[in-house]
């Protein structure tokens, strides 16, 4: 059927905004069909992907960032308990201490000790007697030796939370920095990104027309493919990784949210998260740092499960869900999605989660 003067001019119009975010100036209709058509494309593509790129490289470091703190809030959490700990010992042992100088205040103390001795009615009753006094002398020294070394223990890790909170304080900071430049970039970026979409999407669009048309013509049945809908995944080599597989494409659909990591949207490293923690195995919740707590895995080597990088310094993870494909948290704007893994220029290594 040909197409109507209103899709006609939405598809030139998709068109124009494709190259006019790509620092392409705006051409007239004749001048826009004039330019190859993929060239067009693939220039969307790549003003996409540095947008993408900028973006994670953000939402990751403020990822890491906020790893760090949840690492330093529970240092804070142990040294907590290690003051509560001495300062329980402490107030037993200065029970102990007030006890004593108690005792030989009352008693007399060096007087007793020397009368002891004075009456003394042989040799062997004197040793008896030093030995003992001696004994008491070094119990109560020890009581006494014993309260010191807990409240210099006490101070040290006194000092420690101290530096600890200071630490946290200043994390804290630069979340806040790193939130405020992640927002700003989504405010400045969404409506670029989304016109980006919307001309790449018209682009698979026309193409998957065209397919249908081919078929009609030589009456083959041919379904068009949809990035949002995985072939059938290939069996994961374990019941771990095929949970963690099974788990992430379950999510597919949901929206992609910077800093989230489930149940209702993720980025990228909080969806190989969440999707492994259904596994029993658990990741940080940044990309760098699940590449570096993983065993390492060739691009030959892949599996379904495994874990593929992207970028230097790294700033993207999927999984790889095997025949060719991987799962992934993509972008603002965008949803969780099953895409070929075919990202090779910009690859950064791959790993295995244990399990």
């Amino acid at each position: 059927m040909p197409e109507s003067t209103s899709g006609r001019t939405r598809r030139v119009a998709v068109r124009s905004l494709a190259l006019a975010l790509c620092g392409i100036s705006l051409l007239s209709a004749g001048d826009l069909h004039a330019t190859p058509r993929r060239e067009r494309l693939d220039a969307a593509k790549e003003r996409l992907y540095e947008l993408e790129k900028e973006f994670e490289l953000v939402v990751e470091r403020y990822n890491a960032t906020n790893e760090k703190l949840i690492e330093i809030q529970s240092e804070i959490s142990a040294t907590r308990l290690v003051v509560d700990e001495l300062q329980d010992r402490m107030d037993a042992r200065q029970s102990d201490a007030v006890s004593l100088a108690k005792e030989l205040y009352m008693s007399g103390g060096a007087a007793i000790a020397f009368e002891s001795i004075l009456s003394a009615e042989s040799i062997g009753e004197l040793e008896k007697t030093v030995e003992y006094l001696r004994a008491s002398e070094q119990a109560q020294a020890k009581v006494f030796e014993s309260l010191a070394v807990d409240r210099a223990e006490l101070n040290r890790h006194i000092a420690i939370l101290e530096e600890d909170r200071g630490r946290a304080v200043a994390t804290e900071a630069r979340l806040s920095d790193l939130r405020q430049e992640i927002e700003a970039k989504v405010a400045s970026q969404q409506d670029e990104i989304a016109e980006l979409n919307a001309a790449i999407e018209a682009a698979a669009l026309r193409r998957a027309e065209a397919r249908r048309e081919a078929a009609a013509a030589a009456a083959v049945p041919v379904g068009a493919p949809s990035l949002s809908v995985p072939a059938r995944p290939a069996p994961a080599p374990n019941p771990g990784a095929q949970t963690a597989v099974d788990a992430a494409l379950s999510q597919v659909g949901k929206p992609y949210q910077w800093g989230a990591e489930g149940p209702d949207s993720y980025d990228c490293s909080g969806l190989t998260l969440w999707a492994w923690a259904k596994a029993g195995v658990s990741l940080p919740h940044n990309s760098g740092m699940q590449q570096a707590a993983i065993a390492p895995v060739s691009r030959d080597e892949l599996q379904p499960g495994d874990l593929i990088f992207f970028g230097s310094p790294v700033h993207h993870v999927s999984m790889y869900i095997g025949n060719g494909q991987m799962v992934e948290a993509p972008y603002t704007g965008q949803f969780v999605r099953v895409v070929p893994a075919d990202r090779w220029s910009d690859f950064a290594g791959a790993g295995r989660p244990g399990v």
